[in-house]
């Protein structure tokens, strides 16, 4: 779609008024530093704060992996939105009307999304209204009453139910004017054959949720992006989730994640578990900061996703084998992620639903004070084997624990956990050691490290002026006159060489810079909007500018004489190889004459051209 469907104007008045800062405070936890405030980047796994954002500015660099841009670029990147869709997003966040007319080729499937959210709010409606109905949610009431869940938790999770009824969904929403192939690609319908075609109507379709307790799952924005339903009896599957849709993920989503995010990014701590109810009933007992996985793994999607909140997590699944087979299965995902992770073990036959409610939230907040963190729980747990084992068992276990520690970052860090591993097996540390290292997996070959994006340092690495130039263009300390000396065609590198290209676009009829319009279109172009965030938070001071400016513009045009001379010597050699006199008699004089010009003074009498050597 063509940003010019939308009227620049409205762009903006949305860039004046949203807030870069609170956008991405809504996806990451920020702190200030200086002028500027900063947090994990969101875009790649670190550490250590890279990702910084210029409220007076109103842009964002991440210092780590390049990344940098405006509200819009970073909410197109955070949210996988294509530009007209982060500016309507952003205009309803700002409250300012966004024109409605698209390209109707590109934004199908925007509709379709839409669309889908439309059905969603309407089917979690119809879930909620039967729940309340005395008659036909007389029994998932009373089912939720027995679970202790209050009235007020219902609201503020929506709960619902769906009845027994094979498509009492599909003739609500059918009502409404949602068709059943929506409904089907909404995941609340199925076909009753695979064959099935939208035009067999309602008949061809069932619910899929049906005689179950219904869970609204939401995402960031609080939108229904799909259902999760839970039986009311021992039936099976107790569990059922909403398919794959285009807005739904069970691989990038959290239950409860858009309730716990405030919570979660107060206290830079998220709870991670594995039930509907779990999250539910740790929410009811004060316990906020609590998401929980939609019956799948956790993915580096969610890492990723949990990133931009907390830098600590707390794992609490169920304390039996599946339960810790599933907290040892994140090592390699939080490993070099930046985020601590403890695991809280609760006692045997005990989940966080029934614990909580049977213990209360002090003897929670007890338990996760003194959890073991994630690499320690995992020795731990292949320690026991080694105690408990044969002589084969022990060291089977032994090789897991080194193959564990081979995950910790630091090596004092893992010659501590081979110190302890040696006591508790009463093995040598020395053979432990001797044994580590035959563990480490191959390297493949050809295997090159992953690249470290350029700092500004190297990736201006003997072209400074050029640097310099764009530098103080984007800090608005050009004028016009100053902007229209800039060589274009001297500047070797392809995004100072834009910029300046930008730059020299917007000089108006009254020969003043427009540098707003100029940072505008940069920060826009995907080739120099980094390069631009980059340079407009690096500190760099100029005792004279006017001095500065001229000083680099002379080395410009010095860089460019060498670089034409170069070319000229190189024509003048083929030339001569060549046999072609009169044609390297001209290049001849050429050469000369830009030798003079380099040294200052015009031209007196033709000398021989020297070789390259003697530039």
């Amino acid at each position: 779609m063509r940003d010019s469907l939308i009227p620049q104007e409205v762009i903006n008045q949305i860039k004046e008024r949203a807030d870069i800062a609170e956008v991405v405070s809504d996806y990451l936890s920020l702190t200030k530093t200086g002028q500027n405030l900063k947090g994990l980047c969101p875009f790649h796994a670190e550490k250590t704060p890279s990702f910084t954002v210029s409220p007076s500015r109103q842009i964002f660099h991440c210092f780590g992996c390049g990344a940098g841009g405006n509200v819009f670029t970073f909410l197109m990147r955070q949210e996988g939105l294509a530009f007209p869709e982060a500016v309507r997003e952003l205009g309803r966040r700002t409250g300012i009307p966004v024109p409605t007319f698209q390209d109707p080729a590109q934004s199908e499937s925007a509709a379709v999304r839409k669309r889908l959210e439309l059905l969603n709010e309407s089917a979690g409606a119809w879930f909620a209204r039967n729940l309340v109905d005395s008659q036909v949610g007389r029994e998932a009431s009373a089912y939720l009453r027995a679970r202790e869940i209050r009235q007020e938790t219902i609201e503020a999770f929506g709960l619902g139910f769906a009845p027994l009824g094979w498509d009492g969904l599909l003739r609500s929403l059918s009502r409404e004017g949602f068709t059943p192939a929506e409904l089907a690609l909404g995941g609340v319908a199925v076909p009753k054959d695979q064959s099935a075609r939208p035009s067999q109507g309602v008949a061809g379709y069932y619910d899929r949720f049906r005689a179950r307790i219904i869970f609204p799952i939401r995402d960031l924005r609080k939108r229904v992006i799909g259902f999760g339903g839970r039986v009311l009896d021992d039936g099976m599957p107790k569990y059922l989730n909403s398919p794959e849709t285009p807005l739904f993920s069970k691989g990038r989503s959290l239950y409860g994640l858009e309730q716990a995010r405030e919570a979660a990014s107060h206290l830079d701590t998220l709870v991670i578990v594995e039930g509907y109810f779990d999250v539910i009933a740790l929410h009811q007992a004060g316990i906020k900061d609590v998401a929980g996985t939609l019956g799948t793994a956790l993915t580096q999607d969610h890492v990723r996703m949990i990133r931009r909140f907390v830098t600590k997590v707390v794992l609490l699944f169920d304390p039996d084998a599946a339960g810790v087979r599933a907290a040892l299965r994140t090592l390699d995902l939080f490993v070099d992620s930046g985020i601590g992770v403890k695991v809280v073990s609760l006692p045997q036959g005990d989940d966080p639903d029934t614990f909580v409610r049977k213990r209360g939230a002090e003897a929670f907040h007890e338990c996760q004070a003194h959890a073991p963190g994630l690499l320690d729980f995992a020795v731990e747990h292949s320690l026991q084997r080694a105690v408990s084992g044969t002589i084969e068992d022990r060291i089977r276990s032994v090789d897991e624990v080194l193959r564990i520690l081979q995950k910790a970052s630091h090596r004092l860090e893992k010659e501590e956990y081979l110190r302890r591993v040696a006591e508790r097996l009463g093995i040598s540390q020395q053979r432990l050691s001797e044994r580590y290292p035959e563990l480490l997996p191959p390297q493949p070959r050809g295997r090159t490290a992953a690249p470290i994006p350029a700092s500004s340092d190297t990736r201006f690495k003997g072209i400074p002026e050029e640097r310099d130039l764009v530098h103080l263009l984007l800090q608005g300390s050009l004028s016009a006159a100053d902007l229209r000396t800039l060589p274009v065609e001297s500047f070797s590198s392809p995004s100072c060489r834009r910029i300046v290209e930008i730059g020299l676009r917007h000089v108006d009829q009254e020969n003043q810079a427009m540098v707003r319009r100029t940072l505008d279109d940069a920060l826009a172009d995907p080739e120099c909007g980094p390069v631009a965030t980059e340079l407009l938070l690096a500190d760099r001071h100029y005792e004279d500018i006017s001095v500065h400016v001229r000083d680099c513009l002379a080395t410009l045009e010095k860089k460019r004489q060498a670089s034409a001379l170069s070319e000229l010597i190189v024509k003048l050699r083929l030339a001569e190889r060549e046999g072609h006199t009169e044609k390297a008699r001209r290049l001849n004089v050429e050469i000369n004459e830009l030798r003079l010009r380099k040294a200052g003074s015009a031209p007196t009498e033709l000398q021989p051209a020297s070789h390259p050597s003697g530039l």
